[in-house]
């Protein structure tokens, strides 16, 4: 056996060999994720039709002779598909992602919250009763593994295309990759701090009372009187079909529409998503009192509210609310109406 593996005729030398001893169906798809739930998946990486090799090696470690499910790989198996891939060290992915998660630190047989499985799918247009191949299915077809590191792709929810989407690239087309961001509309952008002296966390009823005053008190500025808005929530996910909302956010907005799926580079290796949710909500003061609540105690990250037009956007977050103006006249307006809430910092954060 040669102790490196560089031409295509010696790669495929070392497949034969391995599945010379395997009984199973050459899978079509294949990858690695962590699963924490009996139907979540979260892959790092996956296969369709390529680097039959390395599905060969998992399966061999493993000890899987089947054609389409899932089996468990824990560290010290992963070491052996490490090891005995290693001849083929020329820029294999498979082998490069595989180093990576040894290297990171486990809990007995579980990393990242989660236990490392291998899923193979030797004919994907057969029906399966593996939510993990079902999973794998979905993330090879959205063509997330393509998605260029750091960058942000975007897709339709499965219904189809929806008007907020065009709507809001039309609008705020720098929002779209960050949902909140002062790029492009520095002009235009103000924020206001929810507690006096900067203060971000509150400690007593009196604070949140503050905090709650503030938002609404801005918000009364900014909607027509009877309008209603859009409210904007963005929850991730490991697939891009939409499937298991946010608990509290199910709650708090049961009627929420998934108009935009993307990718989420912030957890890259893992194969993210983002989905975009938005809830119409008839206003008045109050109304939102319980969602901006929890944003205040960081229980809810990445919620936007706006009306039907997108005239304006406002972000509240953790220790404040950053707003975008239709124009930079109505955005100095606003700041200077309620100057006592800016920050003192030269930048205005």
């Amino acid at each position: 056996m040669a102790s490196v593996w560089r031409t295509s005729s010696e790669i495929s030398e070392a497949l034969a060999r391995y599945e010379s001893k395997l009984r199973w169906q050459r899978p079509r798809l294949h990858g690695i994720g962590f699963a924490d739930e009996p139907d979540t998946i979260m892959f790092v990486r996956v296969n369709e039709d390529e680097d039959v090799l390395a599905a060969a090696v998992l399966a061999a470690v493993t000890g899987w002779h089947g054609t389409t499910g899932s089996v468990r790989l824990g560290k010290s198996k992963l070491a052996k598909a490490v090891k005995r891939l290693a001849p083929a060290e020329a820029e294999r992915a498979n082998l490069q992602i595989w180093r990576e998660i040894h290297g990171w630190y486990w809990s007995g047989p579980h990393v990242r919250g989660g236990s490392l499985v291998a899923v193979f799918d030797a004919d994907p247009d057969q029906p399966s009763d593996d939510p993990y191949v079902n999973r794998l299915r979905e993330v090879v077809g959205s063509g997330r593994q393509a998605t260029p590191e750091n960058e942000v792709e975007f897709w339709p929810p499965p219904e189809g295309r929806h008007r907020l989407q065009d709507a809001w690239r039309l609008r705020w087309p720098q929002l779209l990759r960050s949902f909140f961001t002062r790029r492009g509309y520095a002009d235009r952008w103000v924020r206001f701090h929810s507690l006096p002296e900067s203060k971000r966390y509150a400690d007593t009823p009196l604070e949140y009372e503050t905090i709650l005053h503030r938002h609404n008190t801005v918000l009364k500025e900014l909607v027509a009187q009877g309008s209603d808005l859009q409210v904007i929530t963005l929850e991730p996910a490991f697939s891009p079909v939409p499937r298991h909302r946010t608990p509290v956010l199910e709650d708090l907005l049961p009627d929420a529409e998934c108009w935009l799926v993307m990718s989420w580079p912030d957890l890259d290796p893992t194969l993210a998503f983002m989905h975009a949710y938005v809830s119409r909500v008839a206003w008045q003061p109050g109304r939102l009192d319980e969602l901006l609540r929890r944003v205040a105690d960081d229980e809810l990250p990445r919620v936007v509210i706006a009306p039907s037009d997108l005239a304006w956007v406002y972000g509240p977050y953790d220790g404040g609310a950053d707003v975008l103006l239709d124009t930079p006249d109505l955005r100095d307006r606003l700041r200077d109406r309620y100057s006592a809430w800016l920050s003192s910092h030269p930048g205005g954060l």
